[in-house]
């Protein structure tokens, strides 16, 4: 008998225990080798997210990755294909499907649908060669009645000797991706009984869990926590205003060029920060002068390391809505590298240590 490949497709924005449950189902009733996770695009999921005016809630690639990866560890048979997430262009079922087959070339391919799009099934992309080639695994909601559907869409009667059915178990069928979210707008911790003990460490440490993170930096009570805040800071023999004038000095090839700052405010040291020559060891050195310089604030400030300590074990998020993913997270799309937040919180453990010492 020819191998069998399970493929499943979504936004997994975040991943459930439905959908591992889904594909352990999956994998049983037509007794496949493998199931492959395929998730869509960022920008897909990003205009999905905005169109349900919750653009907030998009999680970036690299955090639904590593949630479906995390997937893998409880059963050996599934795997994850970023096939999806590497096109700039819309990604179709058809298309994807035909990749995934050149990778497993001797194995018989069925792709996971719910029983609730095969109303839309007949309008897919290529619809006829995806039906002559590969096959379609219906996982039937306890609600739906498929015999009253191909009635309605006689194109599914005419070929449903490609599909196969299996049912939604009954302890996952109030479980979604969106229920999920709904919850966390709702800062209902039971949330965490929706998905997997793995991806609800991922959401907490990425700053995702509301109640255990702090993600907007110009709120009156963690404005502390900004470059922008103004507090003198002497950095390498001069002193300035603010950690963002220090910082966007040390741009500077010159230490003439550098003084200039200490007379700017956190504004236009920014501005000017933006045109000056850079030094041509910046991409290299930035993260590393940025973390001297927010060492230096909260070591020469006690009351600020205070503040610091207070926020306890929160994730701390540079959450902005102007795009930076380097230093902070773009509340728009969810993607950012959050490094400045990263920095507090290894400060803050340093912190921590001290008090102990």
């Amino acid at each position: 008998m020819m191998n069998r490949v399970v493929v499943m497709g979504g936004s997994f924005n975040p991943p459930t225990r439905a959908h591992l449950q889904l594909m352990e189902a999956a994998l049983d009733t037509v007794d496949a080798c493998q199931g492959i996770f395929v998730p869509t695009a960022h920008d897909y999921v990003a205009k999905k997210m905005k169109r349900q005016k919750c653009p907030q809630d998009t999680l970036s690639e690299s955090i639904r990755l590593a949630m479906l990866e995390s997937f893998c560890r409880y059963d050996s048979r599934i795997s994850v294909s970023c096939i999806q997430m590497l096109k700039t262009e819309r990604g179709y079922d058809y298309e994807m499907l035909e990749e995934i087959h050149t990778d497993f070339p001797d194995t018989e391919i069925y792709f996971v649908t719910g029983s609730d799009k095969l109303y839309v099934l007949p309008r897919w992309h290529r619809i006829d060669e995806l039906i002559e080639r590969f096959r379609i695994l219906v996982a039937k909601r306890g609600e739906d009645d498929l015999e009253k559907i191909r009635e309605i869409r006689p194109y599914l009667a005419e070929h449903w000797d490609r599909f196969t059915v299996f049912d939604v178990p009954e302890e996952i069928s109030g479980i979604s991706s969106s229920a999920f979210r709904e919850k966390l707008h709702n800062n209902d911790e039971n949330a965490s009984e929706l998905v997997t003990r793995e991806v609800w460490e991922i959401m907490s440490i990425n700053g995702k869990l509301p109640w255990n993170s702090i993600t907007d930096f110009h709120e009156e009570q963690y404005r502390f926590l900004s470059n922008f805040y103004e507090a003198r800071v002497e950095y390498r023999g001069l002193v300035y205003g603010s950690n963002e004038a220090a910082f966007q000095a040390q741009k500077c090839m010159t230490e003439e060029e550098k003084t200039q700052f200490t007379g700017f405010g956190p504004g236009k040291s920014k501005g000017v920060g933006r045109r000056v020559r850079l030094r041509p060891d910046w991409e290299k050195v930035k993260i590393g002068i940025m973390e001297e310089i927010v060492r230096a604030k909260f070591t020469q400030h006690p009351e600020l390391a205070a503040k610091l300590l207070a926020t306890g074990d929160k994730v701390l998020v540079e959450g902005n809505h102007w795009g930076d993913t380097c230093w902070g997270v773009d509340t728009r799309t969810g993607q950012g590298e959050n490094n400045l937040g990263r920095i507090l919180m290894k400060i803050r453990e340093e912190l921590k240590g001290t008090e102990d010492e």
